[in-house]
């Protein structure tokens, strides 16, 4: 099966922003069958926190952008922006690490099986 998951980066090599800091998510392809991925792209988006202030909109906007992904990694996520996303259906993880490490950390976790991602698909 293939997930696309987001990573919350400022350079596009480390998971190194905060989810309501971020401007910028590199999109991966895990395919759980092969153990393996991809790494596809970067989108740009308009972070939703300044200084600390945010709104239900700036979230919505950015998981707009990020409507195909089953799952985001950020170095940090709030519990207001951690409710919104669940509430999407989108799982997310804080792996404060390197892209490819994170990706290696999801595969030998299995976490699409823990976490029944099989249900959280996006085509």
């Amino acid at each position: 099966m293939i997930y696309k998951i987001a990573f919350a980066s400022s350079g596009g090599e480390r998971v190194d922003r905060h989810f309501g800091q971020a401007d910028q998510f590199v999109i991966a392809e895990l395919d759980s069958d092969k153990e393996d991925y991809d790494i596809k792209e970067t989108r740009s988006v308009i972070a939703p926190c300044h200084g600390g202030e945010h709104s239900v909109l700036s979230f919505e906007e950015v998981l707009e952008e990020l409507s195909d992904v089953s799952a985001i990694v950020a170095q940090r996520v709030g519990p207001g922006a951690a409710k919104f996303i669940a509430e999407k259906d989108i799982r997310i993880y804080t792996l404060p690490t390197g892209i490819e490490e994170a990706l290696c950390t999801l595969l030998e976790k299995k976490a699409w099986e823990v976490d029944k991602w099989q249900y959280h698909t996006k085509s």
